[in-house]
């Protein structure tokens, strides 16, 4: 079987490209990768009807800022006329309505997004099945060896900080800003010279906490990329919990916090002197275990593909 995967895939650390990659490896599939971004529309439309796939995995088609949405609708129903395969849209994103919401029919097969509210709008407006798929972990067969340079006391951040500045209580740019005048952070920056995603395992494994400050938490089902990412590589984690969080990942693997206040603050600075203080390996272990058990990229692939065959 053959797959397609139309992303931004020159980028250093696309997570849809890296565990829509593995996972369908890991299911036994032949993976083609293009570039949406430096391909024209002509040159994707010849390369997926000359490799002649059973299914096209897409998450930036809707992104008008790249390509015109109409001319990217009309590729990919030409290419519905050219070759029998199965065109899938992805949205992991933290919304409610996608960026387009139109008929997809005769274009898309399926869609597969990130949040509840999606689903429901979304299937009205596509006219095409939508299924709720949040993000995954990269698998691992085991927790990585301990990194005496990512042995770091302090909590660790990795992202863009000043990101998400809202002025609101949401305002996880001004909370972290704030977090820095009371504790020390070792922040590492997203797409600069000392981003650590290639090192997540190691970094997990070694440093003392983590911390997953995200955004997207007051929308039903949304689950940011970073509790997958860190439990599933076995990091002792602070995570700003989201809503119904429970259904999908215990609580007792990591040591939340309810929102970006000054209490919250004040619970971080209590969770920072507990992981110094406390052993946290079994905690580590169980996350690493059970987010690999049921959300690796492997297991959410599967019942992706699953659900594509049944169509």
């Amino acid at each position: 079987m053959r797959a397609v995967i139309i992303g931004n895939t020159r980028l250093n650390y696309s997570w849809f490209c890296l565990t829509h990659r593995q996972g369908l490896k890991l299911n036994g599939w032949e993976v083609l990768e293009i570039d949406y971004k430096s391909n024209s529309l002509q040159t994707i439309k010849k390369r997926i009807i000359d490799y002649k796939p059973n299914v096209v995995y897409t998450h930036l088609s809707f992104h008008s800022n790249i390509n015109s949405v109409n001319d990217v609708l009309q590729m990919f129903k030409e290419i519905k006329n050219k070759i029998e395969v199965k065109i899938v849209h992805s949205c992991g994103d933290a919304r409610t309505h996608d960026r387009y919401m139109g008929d997809l029919r005769g274009c898309f097969d399926i869609a597969f997004v990130g949040t509840y509210p999606m689903v429901r709008n979304c299937q009205k407006a596509f006219k095409v099945p939508v299924f709720y798929s949040p993000y995954s972990s990269l698998v691992y067969e085991k927790m990585a060896d301990f990194a005496s340079d990512l042995a770091f006391n302090d909590p660790v951040f990795t992202g863009s900080p000043g990101a998400h500045r809202t002025g609101w209580k949401d305002d996880r740019a001004g909370f972290i800003e704030k977090l820095q005048k009371q504790i020390s952070i070792k922040i590492f920056q997203t797409q600069s010279n000392n981003d650590l995603r290639h090192r997540t395992p190691e970094l997990s494994v070694s440093a003392k906490l983590v911390l997953c400050l995200c955004v997207g938490y007051e929308i039903d089902g949304f689950i940011d990329v970073r509790p997958f990412q860190y439990l599933g590589t076995g990091a002792c984690c602070v995570i700003r919990k989201f809503m119904n969080m429970d259904r999908f990942i215990p609580d007792d693997l990591y040591w939340p916090i309810f929102g970006y206040t000054n209490n919250d603050i004040k619970k971080i600075k209590e969770y920072h002197k507990k992981s110094l203080k406390e052993n946290t390996f079994g905690m580590r272990k169980k996350a690493f275990n059970y987010i690999q058990q049921n959300h690796s990229s492997k297991i959410r692939i599967k019942k992706e593909l699953d659900i594509i065959s049944q169509m």
